[in-house]
């Protein structure tokens, strides 16, 4: 599951618990998957915004993408989805700063907590404790 707020992509992996966030050209990143844009594709529209060398950028989103499909959270698809669509205005470019996945893990008690069943008589956020009966 997965949100943007603010420019910030936050993705939880409701299976491990953790919880990643993804800012600035990773965030674009995360739209070009969101899309099913080709590896090439992202690149490109990461090159129209941000002012480093193709190669930089191309490297930056391949390792991306391999950190992305190595946590679980993308798989590759030889299916390619619509093309990017570019809106406004070419203006100036930003400088690059290759993307950073980030990698939480704080919360994975409270996100694999299952609301419903593992909790105690106060309900939730309150887990049950070892060897008292489930609710």
């Amino acid at each position: 599951m997965h949100e943007t707020i603010e420019g910030e992509v936050m993705v939880i992996d409701i299976a491990t618990g953790s919880y990643y966030s993804l800012r600035d050209s990773g965030a674009v990143v995360w739209q070009g998957v969101e899309r099913g844009a080709a590896e090439a594709e992202i690149a490109q529209e990461l090159a129209r915004r941000y002012d480093a060398p193709a190669g930089e950028i191309s490297s930056a989103v391949s390792r991306l993408l391999g950190e992305l499909q190595a946590e679980g959270l993308v798989e590759q698809s030889e299916d390619a989805g619509p093309p990017i669509v570019v809106d406004g205005a070419e203006g100036p470019r930003e400088p690059f700063q290759a993307p950073v996945l980030e990698k939480h893990t704080d919360m994975q008690d409270l996100i694999l907590l299952d609301p419903v069943h593992e909790v105690d008589a106060r309900g939730w956020p309150h887990p049950a404790s070892q060897g008292s009966e489930l609710r």
